[in-house]
């Protein structure tokens, strides 16, 4: 394994999306990608390529090898992990799953464990049964989606990532309860939290704040995109002074331990 880096450039890629139009978002990223020159990593919002679809999701989940492709040619091109959900359909199940892309054409994937009931998603879509870590420049990054950002079990740093990932359709009217769960998971991790957020109006009526950020392990917003806008950030990660303060003060060792039902 080798040494992790001591910094980590992130992209927040905080975008309207166009409802279930696979290539004309795929189109608008590509333009969108040109502003995160640099990043070590990029992130996309859950569902980049359609919106949060659940009607449409046969007609997305047809698109997923090409999406794939997209991300790992795009990966390749800007050098960076690119991370994003698409819907994936295998052994007629759909699945809301995160694909991470690696620079040198390997990926990876997390799908989402938690379904929000209350909008029906547990009827269109599998649950994920499996916790993942991205090992990438010696950093363990943890990946999730929207919802699981409410469970704290789940989110749990049991593996000793660095980084946490939340990428999300998550709605205006909660918007509150995005910025302090994304602290909240932050503190009691001591780890980075990336949260990435689409904006705009999608296809259900449902409007989006956006909020994307990335928070200290202290709960420190380090920077993100404003509210309301289709724009890039790029936000530095300081990784070093995060392991120091681990070290310095590692609650983490009086952690209770739970177990996770699948």
């Amino acid at each position: 394994m080798r040494a992790p880096v001591d910094k980590l450039l992130v992209a927040l890629v905080q975008a309207d999306l166009e409802w279930e139009a696979v290539r004309g978002n795929l189109a608008r990223f590509d333009k969108r990608l040109e502003q995160a020159a640099g990043a070590d990593m990029i992130v996309l919002p859950e569902m980049f390529a359609s919106g949060f679809t659940m009607r449409g999701k046969e007609e997305v989940a047809s698109h997923h090898e090409e999406i794939i492709a997209w991300m790992q040619a795009r990966a390749a091109k800007h050098a960076a992990l690119l991370v994003g959900s698409t819907v994936y359909k295998a052994a007629d199940l759909f699945y809301n799953r995160l694909v991470a892309a690696f620079p040198d054409g390997e990926t990876r994937h997390y799908d989402k464990r938690h379904r929000f009931a209350m909008g029906g998603e547990e009827e269109h879509f599998a649950a994920g049964k499996e916790q993942v870590t991205l090992l990438y420049k010696g950093i363990k990054i943890a990946p999730f989606i929207c919802y699981d950002l409410r469970f704290p079990v789940w989110s749990r740093n049991a593996t000793g990532y660095d980084v946490a990932v939340y990428t999300a359709n998550w709605p205006e009217s909660r918007r509150e309860a995005w910025q302090i769960l994304l602290k909240a998971r932050a503190i009691e991790n001591q780890a980075h939290v990336i949260g990435v957020n689409r904006v705009g109006v999608d296809g259900n009526g449902t409007r989006h704040a956006g909020d994307s950020a990335v928070i200290s392990p202290k709960g420190k917003r380090l920077g993100g995109v404003p509210p309301m806008v289709d724009a890039v950030r790029l936000v530095e990660m300081d990784l070093l002074a995060a392991r120091e303060f681990r070290e310095r003060f590692p609650v983490l060792r009086d952690k209770d331990n739970f177990q996770v039902e699948l």
